[in-house]
């Protein structure tokens, strides 16, 4: 499956409209219609991750396996699975004034 018709069945899968996705990730509508259209061919990985964590955080039936999918579609490396017992590094607080 294309680029486009897969963002398209995850965005119907998590029952978002592409004003709400557009809102979910700051990108423009008629961004996400061109995407889905694919009239845009090749969206950056880090588009890939927004429109796929904006579907993930909105709907429980729009899964890791579906990122995957997603992001395979685009030309992007899946998302690599954790080894057993390997933790997820703690975020550094930012740093204050010196």
């Amino acid at each position: 499956m294309d680029f486009a018709e897969t963002l398209i069945r995850l965005r119907k899968k998590a029952g978002a409209s592409r004003y709400r996705l557009a809102l979910w990730t700051g990108l423009s509508e008629t961004y996400l219609m061109r995407l889905e259209r694919g009239e845009r061919l090749s969206p950056s990985r880090d588009v890939v991750m927004m429109l796929a964590m904006a579907l993930v955080r909105t709907s429980p039936a729009v899964s890791t396996d579906d990122v995957n999918e997603l992001l395979l579609s685009a030309g992007c490396a899946h998302l690599r699975p954790r080894r057993p017992g390997e933790s997820v590094p703690a975020a550094s607080p930012p740093a204050g004034p010196g």
